[in-house]
């Protein structure tokens, strides 16, 4: 097969692009991308105006949301070294983190905490991102061509005993998936902690019901992709593209819900 011969290293592509095989992760895969790349202009837009730690955090992650799903979108229609290093980092390094930091920013506004932990995240993603890019390696054939990433991104072992080699090959020690899943436990705990000790919050005051709900729909839609993700490492991929899905719509919902204050308690 032909492949392009410039930027091999990043733009590895199949010149003629294959037969477009329209599954229903990849149809999972567009519907999150939209979402979530209206939802990221929508949170940076309202950062604009109101320059909120809060709204930046959130809003980089869900950027990081819509990057990874779009990366996965285009790796089922052809492969390209940098959009598999790009679906990784974000998605199993960078999105949850991102949106428990906005979370943690509502929660502890004194001092520099908040701060703190940002920077932290700050230089473990500028560690992970040329690591990611540069020092990892893939096995490019291991992919083909409407490839389920979540199925042939690591090694399987057969029931025969036999392994089929995945895309991101080697043990996790020494390598960026050490990472993995410190960064989504922290991120996915700041991120639906929050939201459940705020809707308690709220519901005990008596107050903004919008909050409330609005706060368990976060907390829901932050536990989806987690939960994919658990599974995923159990060996069963079933529920990730649409735990990706449902989660970007249900905590969209939800931060509508609890932006939105309705007239009689508007002060």
């Amino acid at each position: 097969m032909r492949r392009c011969a410039s930027l091999h290293l990043f733009f590895s592509c199949d010149c003629e692009l294959p037969t477009v095989t329209f599954s229903f992760p990849f149809i999972l895969s567009v519907i999150t991308a939209a979402v979530t790349g209206a939802f990221a202009a929508n949170v940076l837009w309202r950062w604009w105006h109101a320059r909120r730690p809060h709204l930046l955090a959130w809003g980089i992650g869900l950027l990081l949301y819509f990057i990874g799903t779009l990366a996965q979108v285009i790796l089922a229609l052809t492969w390209s070294p940098l959009f598999f290093a790009l679906w990784y980092w974000c998605g199993a390094l960078m999105v949850a983190p991102w949106l428990g930091q906005g979370t943690v920013y509502l929660l502890w506004r004194r001092g520099n905490i908040a701060r703190n932990i940002q920077m932290a995240l700050i230089l473990v993603g500028v560690m992970t991102l040329p690591w990611t890019l540069f020092l990892t390696p893939f096995n490019e054939s291991a992919w083909f061509p409407g490839a389920d990433m979540t199925r042939v991104y690591r090694d399987v072992t057969n029931p025969d005993g036999t392994i089929t080699p995945g895309i991101l090959t080697g043990d996790s020690r020494g390598t960026v998936r050490f990472f993995s899943p410190v960064m989504n436990t922290w991120g996915t705990l700041a991120l639906v902690g929050g939201a459940i000790y705020s809707a308690w919050i709220f519901r005990r005051k008596g107050i903004m019901r919008n909050r409330v709900v609005g706060n368990w729909l976060i907390a829901a839609g932050g536990l989806l992709p987690a939960l994919g993700g658990a599974l995923i490492r159990l060996g069963d991929p079933s529920y990730k593209y649409l735990g990706e899905m449902l989660g970007a719509i249900l905590i969209f919902w939800g931060y509508w819900l609890a932006t939105h204050v309705p007239e009689e308690e508007t002060p």
